[in-house]
């Protein structure tokens, strides 16, 4: 894909180019829907949700200099959902991993752990969140109550919108001039724009006021085992050794500031200050960087861009998600299972090692099966141990 570094017209020099925004909204189809999701059912504040990304967005873009993904913690949002949990027992969840990832980061502990995720774990890891993130793609695609209504009660079919999409994707792929993740994005806005002719919501402008957390420790107790243990290995895993080395592979030198340290310790400073004012804890995800890359982001511009997006929806308050739902939910899908192929592909250079593959795809598979990335990796550890021990065996018996 040719990106070019700055747009110039008659010697003007634009400080963005359609790329730098094209790439800063690729990973909208994990960060919206389950932002959207908490707020509308767990009753999360939407400004502190946006606002705390937005920041979020921003200084790690300048930090890392490269377009740092900004997701929610996938296990703590499914459990909350699932639970009809609190927005203060959420932020406590993201306060206690917020200090534990800062005391690894800051110890220096992430280093040796990270020494437990060797290549073929890494690479399971991501071709098991590639298969999750398809798997949301294609359920967000046909769920029947993705149904698009027209005017005169004409309707458009999930299936229908998606393969639009998926079109719309492939036709423009090789386009130097409009990148496909913006002319799709389009697209399903104006779709949603029609289908909501007439009833838009109202744009109410001003932020609802924040509430500080004040930390109960028999909620820090209950959280601990039921949200906080589940999500380290998940976010140890993918958010911080896989997200290395999926920054390492695609931006090289550039990356040189993502670091297991690093990581540790952004993740850990974001959700201590996120968690007081009650916004659900947020973490970096290898598969949000291969968004962001593959749909054009090449610099830092691309994550100040969708962290000013964010901050605009923390002062739009609760219309915020109302206007987030002009994008229809295939479209959406039609983004996550693209971005899931593309970061289970990552698969490639362990494909003529044989050994190493089973591994992975042990892990990639448990993971889908099981709808958690956590058990993926901890049964390829197990089926890595017995294979070592395997071949340890077999080099004593040989002469």
């Amino acid at each position: 894909m040719g990106v070019a570094a700055n747009v110039e017209s008659r010697g003007m020099r634009w400080p963005l180019t359609r790329w730098d925004v094209a790439g800063a909204f690729g990973d909208i189809g994990v960060l919206f829907p389950i932002a959207i999701a908490l707020v509308s059912l767990n009753h999360v504040n939407p400004t502190a949700v946006f606002l705390a990304a937005g920041v979020t967005y921003v200084l790690a873009g300048r930090y890392f200099q490269i377009p740092m993904a900004v997701q929610p913690f996938k296990a703590v949002a499914a459990i909350a959902l699932a639970m009809g949990l609190s927005p203060s027992s959420i932020a406590s969840a993201g306060l206690l991993m917020g200090a534990l990832l800062g005391l690894v980061g800051v110890t220096n502990l992430a280093t040796r752990l990270a020494k437990l995720f060797t290549l073929p774990i890494v690479r399971g890891i991501q071709l098991g969140l590639g298969l999750l993130l398809a798997r949301e793609g294609l359920r967000l695609m046909l769920s029947p109550r993705s149904t698009v209504v027209l005017g005169a009660g004409r309707t458009v079919a999930p299936w229908e919108i998606a393969l639009g999409g998926a079109l719309l994707l492939l036709a423009f792929q090789g386009s130097r001039r409009l990148p496909a993740a913006l002319v799709l994005l389009t697209a399903g806005i104006t779709l949603g724009l029609t289908a909501q002719w007439g009833k838009l919501p109202a744009l109410g402008w001003g932020p609802l006021p924040l509430t500080l957390l004040h930390p109960h420790l028999a909620e820090l107790r209950r959280v601990l085992p039921l949200l906080v243990v589940p999500q380290f290995a998940l976010t140890f895993g993918n958010s911080i050794v896989a997200t290395e080395n999926t920054a390492r592979i695609l931006y090289g030198a550039q990356a040189r500031r993502v670091t297991v340290r690093g990581l540790c310790i952004s993740i850990g400073l974001v959700n201590l200050l996120s968690g007081m004012i009650q916004a659900p804890p947020l973490c970096h995800g290898s598969g949000g960087v291969t968004a962001h890359y593959k749909f054009g982001a090449r610099n830092p511009r691309s994550s100040y861009v969708i962290g000013a997006v964010c901050i605009l929806l923390a002062l739009f308050g609760r219309a915020a998600v109302d206007v987030l739902k002009l994008i229809p939910a295939p479209v959406l899908g039609v983004l996550l299972a693209y971005v899931g192929i593309q970061h289970a592909a990552y698969l490639r250079d362990i494909l003529r090692r044989p050994q190493l593959l089973i591994i992975a795809a042990c892990v990639g598979v448990v993971s889908l099966l099981t709808i958690n990335l956590m058990w993926g990796f901890l049964a390829g550890f197990l089926l890595e141990g017995i294979l070592l021990t395997i071949q340890k065996t077999r080099e004593k018996r040989s002469p």
